[in-house]
């Protein structure tokens, strides 16, 4: 599996330090046992010497310190491979399909995630790392230190074993369908939880709280059964072993009695290691459960890793350099059943700016979509400089190419962070931006200056502050191509006016491609197409388009973005 494999590539070093700390510590504890046998019999026959003593001292000690240094990769892996599985989603969302992205919901998003690198953490630690260094060693070393003192009792133990396992296989089936229960629910609740965290101002006008306080209710109830069964199930599991171990002691006490062949000695470390010899088998069962109950989070974390990925994101032809020429030919695409657009021809020359215009659901953002190459078309192609962009290498493209949305995406970080990313540009330089996508007044009145919090998805700004600081990204990348899709749409006309005459002014020599909230705001473009229904319906100048169109004289008077 990719998922396994490149973590564990990542850690292999530490997990096989690990892994021969884990045997040499439980060789060493069960020898300790087993030579502790020695010792009771040589007191009783006067055989006992201080060198015994000492090699036996000297072995526990080793152990102590085997037991500190094993601490040190033990939490090392434990932590890092939670978070290097967390970090699989990420590496995911780079090349994860758009339209399959569209699809899913943060909410049940980001449990899948947290239950799922939870999962895939616990099946590598708690179960394969555990079983090997642990569990089969102790199990196969007591086995042996048994069996050189009673190979009766051996055979006993082995007995108990064929038990335990039917018992497993009982339970496990309970457990299952109760798992696969509780993750269902469980990423309800965080569904529920994430929309009410991020759209408090819709819920509260809305009075929707106290329905979603009723649902999350009812799934906490459910939850809570769910994991109290499962608790209770793994008692009964618990209890019925302990009945065993118990049983076969007795069992044991009893033939030693009635043989009369076992020293005290033997019969001390005959129960010790009873204990030793079950213990991982108990272990490994419930462990062995719980990786099962695992595997139902980690197939749905899986289901996400396993989405179709952009073929082209990070193969194809490298562009090292473009001009910013658009065509698209014959271009047709549909959502599943819904046509959106079909037979799109049209030319964006280097350098020039272009408006797209029409209703709600004529097109205009699904044709912004494909030159951005998030979507690709049904057939026709969408060629950049006459090269075919689902040929072309989309992170080499990207270097090239800014789009902003109208949602004007902000990220929780600073004022700063969210203009300039990760790149090193001096103060000076960002307030001089500032200034002009006009936000000196909003700069001036911040305590923290660029060093401003901005909050998850810019909630503690307007959505026009939060647009212009957006907008101001477009000052510090080499982009050739600029898509502003209403990326002005929450400003006023003043401010709109002023803001985009000072980006077409500083950015020169570049592609602009708009759709715009308000006409006015593209008079002086150098052309629009107008869109509706899915096709072109007239391109041309805005003073060429109000003498000779009579659907774009209808915009302009609804104002329809």
């Amino acid at each position: 599996m990719k998922l396994f494999k490149e973590v564990i590539k990542n850690n292999l070093k530490l997990m096989i330090v690990y892994f021969i700390l884990g045997i040499t510590f439980t060789f060493l504890g069960l020898y300790a046992t087993n030579y502790f046998q020695v010792i009771i019999d040589s007191f009783g026959t006067n055989e006992i010497t201080l060198g015994m003593i000492i090699f036996y001292g000297i072995v526990l000690l080793i152990n102590a310190i085997i037991g500190y240094i094993d601490n040190y990769p033990d939490r090392v892996l434990f932590n890092k491979l939670y978070l290097e599985f967390k970090k699989q989603s990420m590496k995911k969302l780079k090349t994860i399909d758009y339209q399959e992205y569209q699809k899913i919901g943060t909410g049940r998003l980001s449990q899948q995630v947290e239950e799922g690198a939870t999962a895939a953490r616990d099946a590598i630690y708690f179960f394969w790392l555990k079983l090997l260094r642990e569990l089969l060693p102790g199990a196969i070393i007591s086995l042996f230190f048994i069996g050189r003192i009673e190979f009766k009792v051996l055979l006993i133990v082995l007995i108990g074993y064929i038990f335990v396992i039917i018992l497993t296989n009982i339970v496990l089936k309970v457990l299952y369908n109760l798992k696969e229960k509780i993750n269902i629910n469980q990423e309800l609740l965080n569904k529920h939880l994430i929309r009410g965290f991020m759209e408090l101002v819709v819920f509260r006008t809305n009075k929707k709280y106290d329905v979603e306080l009723e649902k999350i209710d009812l799934e906490i109830t459910d939850i809570t059964k769910g994991k109290t069964k499962i608790k209770l199930v793994h008692e009964i599991f618990f209890t019925a072993f302990e009945i065993l171990v118990t049983i076969i002691k007795i069992i044991m006490l009893v033939y030693a009695v009635i043989s009369k062949n076992l020293t005290i000695g033997e019969i001390v470390v005959l129960i010790t290691l009873l204990g030793k010899a079950y213990e991982p088998i108990a272990i490994f069962n419930v462990e062995y459960i719980d990786y099962k109950l695992n595997i139902v989070s980690l197939k749905r974390y899986l289901e996400f890793l396993d989405l179709p990925d952009v073929s082209n994101m990070y193969e194809g032809k490298t562009l090292k350099n473009i001009s910013g020429n658009v065509v698209l030919n014959d271009v047709t695409f549909a959502y599943k059943e819904k046509q959106v657009l079909e037979n799109i021809n049209l030319e964006i020359k280097e350098n020039s700016t272009v408006a797209f215009v029409g209703e709600t659901g004529s097109g205009k953002s699904t044709i912004i979509k494909l030159i951005a190459g998030l979507i690709k078309p049904q057939s026709g192609n969408v060629l950049i400089d006459n090269k075919d962009l689902t040929k072309i290498k989309l992170d080499s493209y990207y270097d090239y190419l800014s789009y902003l949305s109208q949602d004007s995406p902000i990220f929780d970080g600073t004022l700063k962070e969210n203009i300039v990313f990760d790149k090193n540009v001096s103060d000076e330089k960002i307030i001089e931006v500032l200034k002009l996508v006009e936000l000196e007044k909003f700069y001036s009145k911040l305590k923290n200056g660029l060093e401003t919090e901005l909050g998850e998805k810019g909630i503690l700004i307007s959505g026009g502050e939060r647009q212009r600081i957006a907008l101001a990204r477009l000052f510090f990348d080499d982009s050739k191509i600029i898509i502003l899709d209403e990326a002005t749409s929450a400003m006023d006309n003043i401010t709109e006016e002023k803001v985009m005459n000072s980006i077409m002014k500083k950015l020169e020599n570049k592609t602009f491609i708009i759709i715009a909230h308000r006409l006015n705001t593209i008079r002086n473009v150098d052309k629009i197409f107008v869109l509706r229904n899915g096709s072109i319906t007239d391109t041309g100048t805005y003073k060429s388009l109000q003498k000779n169109s009579e659907y774009f004289e209808e915009l302009s008077l609804k104002k329809v973005n």
